[in-house]
């Protein structure tokens, strides 16, 4: 198998792959752009799956790896159960998908519903779908799929991570029967940025 779809995170682009592409020369990579504007509505984690479904599809891709970021990781969850032999090992890093509720969350949320203007900067710029989408997606816990995964997982987390910490990590590790989880120190949540050469290596020995 000699093709990586790789997946991005929440707002952003393929574009964030561009520095570790080069090292990944012997394999066909595919790095789709996924919808961030949601003209016919809002979007589901399971709309996002079928719509790299169809990518796959149109570029001929019957079997391939997964290289997924942050809200790839979540597609990917849906993905692999959908058609799991279409798809090899695994490698996620800062997962999102595992949903925590806390007192301390809960109090946070509710003060900033009551006394400040609500959602982030980036939230708050979003259109009508945008929000449902971002809530649809945000709101949903991952890990009843999570633990159905049964392909080779390699779990990469950075150590600085605060979108998606390190105790999310061993959880996804916990779930994932068989999984490996490397957490490099100095990186925070691109870890793929913040240490390159360990990444595309760390990928590499583990696709074989």
């Amino acid at each position: 198998m000699n093709v990586i779809l790789f997946l991005h995170g929440w707002g952003g682009d393929g574009n964030s792959f561009a520095p570790i592409l080069p090292f990944f020369s012997s394999f066909r990579c595919l790095v789709p752009a996924m919808p961030m504007d949601w003209p016919d509505g809002a979007m589901t984690l399971e709309g996002y799956a079928k719509f790299i479904e169809r990518y796959l599809d149109a570029h001929g891709v019957k079997r391939c790896h997964i290289v997924a970021h942050s809200f790839g990781a979540r597609i990917t969850a849906l993905l692999v159960q959908r058609n799991p032999s279409r798809y090899g090992k695994l490698v996620l890093t800062g997962a999102a998908g595992v949903r925590k509720k806390s007192v301390r969350r809960w109090m946070r949320v509710r003060f900033n519903k009551l006394f400040r203007k609500p959602g982030s900067v980036e939230y708050r710029g979003l259109c009508p779908h945008g929000k449902q989408t971002f809530n649809h997606i945000v709101n949903r816990d991952l890990r009843p799929d999570i633990k159905l995964i049964m392909h080779e997982v390699l779990l990469i987390f950075g150590e600085h991570d605060t979108a998606t910490p390190v105790r999310h990590g061993r959880i996804w590790n916990r779930l994932v029967l068989g999984s490996r989880l490397k957490v490099y120190k100095k990186a925070g949540h691109f870890a793929y940025i913040d240490q390159p050469l360990r990444f595309v290596n760390d990928v590499l020995t583990f696709l074989g």
